[in-house]
């Protein structure tokens, strides 16, 4: 017998909420209040969430009329414990009954492991969901969790904005629920302009339709389609185009309307002389407006479209174009006023910004930079010209903080240090490592074009994370407070683009005095440990099998590239038939030597066909390994590898290692220390993981 169903509908109406929390507020009152339902045991088909900037919606479709039904069994004390000699109830099986509200008839006799106990048996749930429903409401708001929240009535009920309304439908059925003093009901609002007041809902399908018959677009993503195919339709006229950095603004417009209008606007093109960055910072940032490029070349425009929760009324779009006009106008006095000094100058203001209470200024992080910076180029062995265009890289590269631009715009640091940079007349080396530095600034983001960004980007986050260590205040579980992580991310991933090779252990010791008088030399351990943790989570991001990680990361931080490149090397070659079979053997070789440690050996003493010939393909073969290693040539290596297989095969089968006469497992083990040292600086074969192990 199929079970009897209805479609619910909850809506949550309220003042307008914050746009920035819409996205996570629909998804935290679905998963909550789907969880509640689990709970309850109550069975739906699918359900379908609605939000606008005054609500948050679900309609759940094909929900059962009663929760499901089960069998509750709990064990009581063992038989011969709950009656006494006379059959009669213990105490024990009367605490029983007592705490499971039952009484004797309700129990059952079961065998579990050869002993007889007392069962507990009932029949659990089978109530009618409608009755259900008001709790996992109240559940469901009570955990939903928001950035902010503030007390609207006298309930005391925490929400982000004024509760306004509550529509609660089980089929054709109101439920009665009351929440922040505000009874559920069997109605909903349209739009503020064009609603024209309550809206009677009498089954939760038709709430859609009726919604958008009152101006109201409820589906979020319908919204935002409907943005993106009306500029669409604007722009197509003119040759423009949305730029990628704005894509996020039809989510965000979506969160802000619940009846699009978009519109297109201008503003004066004198105003294109300003950094194209500022002009998508003004329009984007503070006013939620899409810039618009030209669709060949991408130039930015004098145009851009705003969108409006009303019909254009005739002062839609002079509104919006005198909105823009005046942060535009600071814009260009902001860039102006910075440009009337030299770039340089702002260095001693960095003095007044405090970077960390036990690591001083900013002023003081640009000088230890500079330091950590020298010392890399000079591990790098760059020429002077470079060492001297990074040093000023490192000196400039804070500056524009103190400038009114990044005041207004702090996410345009970098961006305006380059054009700073550039306007006082500094080398394009220079001006781009300014911007550079800070890249890349998320995943997925550009990474330095000069070296100059490179070595200074490096050096810059090297010294927050050796002086936040230094400091105390070190990762610690999901704690992350300085981004520690995403840092050495970045620097693994510039050492990697670039193919820098360098001690990257040798840099973190060369610059521990910086931070001596903070923190004793005991914390470089820490912070290399830290460092090889996170460079093997890197690797295992990459897609590199963690045996293949612990064979070839020894040593990492010695050259990080180099690392990079060997497991690389073994997880590229690994996949090629019979090589899996290979390392099998060396890793058997590997695991021998280890635990061996007294060995000689002597070629003349080798006596069994099968060693001989394994010593003279190795023989044959040594100069080319040896080569191809010194050269970082790795699949060349494993290429050369690959045809000790059959020699090593035929010594195993062959050969007693540990034979019984000492001076042949000696020299046995000694042969097979000779081969695989040979390729002790690439990889350690003992910890390969055959395939099925």
């Amino acid at each position: 017998m199929t079970a009897k169903t209805r479609d619910l509908l909850v809506e949550i109406g309220s003042e307008e909420l914050p746009h920035g929390i819409i996205a996570d507020s629909i998804r935290g009152f679905k998963e909550g209040f789907l969880r509640c339902l689990k709970e309850e045991r109550i069975s739906f088909f699918g359900v379908d969430e609605f939000s606008t900037p005054r609500r948050l919606a679900l309609l759940v479709r094909n929900m059962a009329e009663q929760q499901e039904t089960f069998t509750q069994e709990r064990r009581g004390p063992p038989v011969e414990k709950a009656y006494d000699r006379d059959k009669k109830p213990t105490k024990a099986l009367l605490g029983f009954l007592t705490g499971n509200g039952i009484t004797p008839d309700d129990i059952v006799v079961k065998e579990s492991g050869n002993t007889e106990y007392v069962f507990c048996v009932r029949k659990m749930g089978g109530e009618k969901t409608v009755t259900l429903l008001p709790t996992i409401l109240e559940k469901t708001l009570k955990t939903m969790s928001f950035p902010k929240t503030m007390r609207w009535e006298a309930s005391g009920f925490s929400f982000p904005r004024a509760i306004r309304w509550v529509l609660f439908l089980f089929g054709e059925k109101k439920v009665p629920f009351t929440v922040a003093d505000v009874k559920s009901g069997g109605f909903t609002f349209g739009h503020r302009v064009y609603g024209n007041g309550k809206i009677a809902i009498e089954k939760p399908s038709e709430y859609e339709k009726k919604l958008e018959k009152a101006c109201v677009i409820p589906d979020r993503e319908k919204r935002a389609g409907s943005i993106k195919n009306q500029i669409e339709g604007i722009t197509a006229k003119k040759g423009l185009a949305v730029p990628e950095i704005a894509e996020n603004l039809f989510a965000e417009n979506a969160d802000l309307t619940e009846y699009p209008h978009a519109v297109l606007c201008s503003f004066g093109e004198s105003f294109l002389d300003l950094p194209a960055e500022v002009l998508e910072s003004e329009m984007i940032e503070h006013q939620h407006y899409f810039p618009l490029v030209s669709k060949k070349g991408g130039k930015l425009s004098n145009f851009f479209v705003s969108v409006s929760n009303i019909e254009d009324n005739g002062e839609t779009v002079p509104g919006y174009q005198r909105v823009l006009l005046a942060r535009l106008e600071d814009g260009r006095f902001f860039f102006e006023e910075d440009k009337k000094r030299e770039f340089g100058s702002f260095t001693e203001s960095l003095k007044t910004v405090t970077f960390h209470e036990k690591l001083g200024s900013v002023y003081d992080k640009v000088e230890r930079t500079r330091k950590i910076a020298a010392t890399l180029a000079e591990f790098l062995s760059v020429d002077e010209a470079t060492k001297e265009n990074t040093d000023g890289v490192c000196r400039l590269c804070k500056n524009d903080l103190i400038t009114l631009m990044v005041g207004e715009f702090p996410h345009l640091q970098g961006v305006m240090g380059r054009y700073y940079a550039k306007a006082s007349g500094y080398p394009e080396a220079v001006s781009r490592g300014v911007l550079e530095h800070y890249l890349p600034r998320f995943a997925g983001d550009a990474l330095p074009v000069g070296i100059e960004g490179a070595i200074a980007g490096i050096a810059d986050r090297l010294d927050t994370i050796m002086g936040i260590f230094a400091a105390g205040q070190k990762p610690s579980g999901s704690k992350d407070p300085f981004a520690l992580r995403r840092k050495v991310l970045a620097i693994i991933r510039i050492i990697i683009a670039r193919g820098l090779n360098f001690p990257l252990g040798g840099l973190i010791r060369r610059s521990a005095p910086l931070f001596e008088k903070i923190s004793s030399v005991g914390f470089i351990a820490d912070v290399e440990e830290f460092f090889k943790a996170r460079t093997r989570t890197i690797f295992s991001d990459m897609g590199f099998a963690y045996d293949e990680i612990d064979a070839s990361i020894e040593g990492a931080l010695d050259d990080v590239y180099e690392s990079y490149r060997r497991v690389r090397a073994l997880h590229e070659v690994r996949p090629e038939p019979g090589f899996e079979d290979l390392l099998v053997s060396f890793k058997r070789m590997s695991s021998i030597v280890k635990e061996e440690e007294g060995f000689s050996f002597d070629p003349k003493l080798l006596e069994e066909e099968q060693e001989k010939a394994l010593y003279r393909h190795f023989v044959t073969n040594e100069e080319a390994i040896g080569k191809s290693i010194a050269d970082k040539n790795y699949k060349e290596v494993y290429r050369i590898l690959s045809g000790f297989k059959p020699f090593a095969d035929s010594f195993f089968d062959h050969v007693l290692v540990m034979d019984p006469d000492p001076t042949h497992k000696r020299n046995r083990i000694g042969l097979l220390k000779t081969i695989t040292g040979v390729f002790s600086g690439l990889v350690d074969f003992s910890r390969i993981v055959p395939e099925g192990e």
